[in-house]
């Protein structure tokens, strides 16, 4: 995947969950996120440092999480590629298992009509724990860590219409 496409995807994917998590941060995302993607070496840097990320308010979820998640996204993609990439393996061999068969004359009777989910519950799974981890490197407090790995898994279930 290009860069342009890899941000857009991160982009897209951490405003999904910055909508769930932290909604009041959505009219800062496009300036936050242009600032991180613009020198994302230095915004890892400064997320590490806690002081570095925080915002404004009363509650404990005082700090500014659109770059937190941005981080998160970011280091998730990897884990999200290689399934898909698996994904796309397995889609194109029952093509051309579907094709050859065709080929045949053959009925499609017993071919597949549902196609597999592209994540299962045990790779869900791996990116909810990959996410907590994230967070706890960045600082979170657990329950914070544990609504942003939510949040991410959610995104990644939730079919879009």
């Amino acid at each position: 995947m290009d860069n342009a496409a890899e941000h857009t995807l991160i982009r897209d994917l951490s405003r999904d969950v910055l909508t769930q998590i932290a909604p009041q941060e959505l009219p800062l995302f496009k300036t936050v996120s242009a600032a991180w993607f613009a020198d994302p070496d230095a915004a890892k840097k400064a997320s590490k440092n806690r002081d570095a990320a925080l915002g404004f308010g009363p509650d404990g979820f005082s700090i500014l999480f659109t770059p937190l998640i941005l981080q998160v996204v970011s280091e998730i993609m990897p884990i999200l590629g290689g399934i898909a990439l698996k994904a796309t393996e397995t889609a194109v061999g029952e093509e051309v298992s579907i094709l050859v068969r065709k080929m045949f004359r053959r009925s499609e009777a017993d071919a597949s009509a549902d196609p597999a989910p592209v994540l299962t519950r045990e790779q869900l799974g791996d990116v909810h724990q990959h996410v907590i981890a994230a967070g706890k490197r960045l600082r979170l407090e657990s329950a914070q860590a544990q609504r942003l790995a939510d949040a991410v898994v959610a995104q990644l279930v939730l079919q879009k219409d």
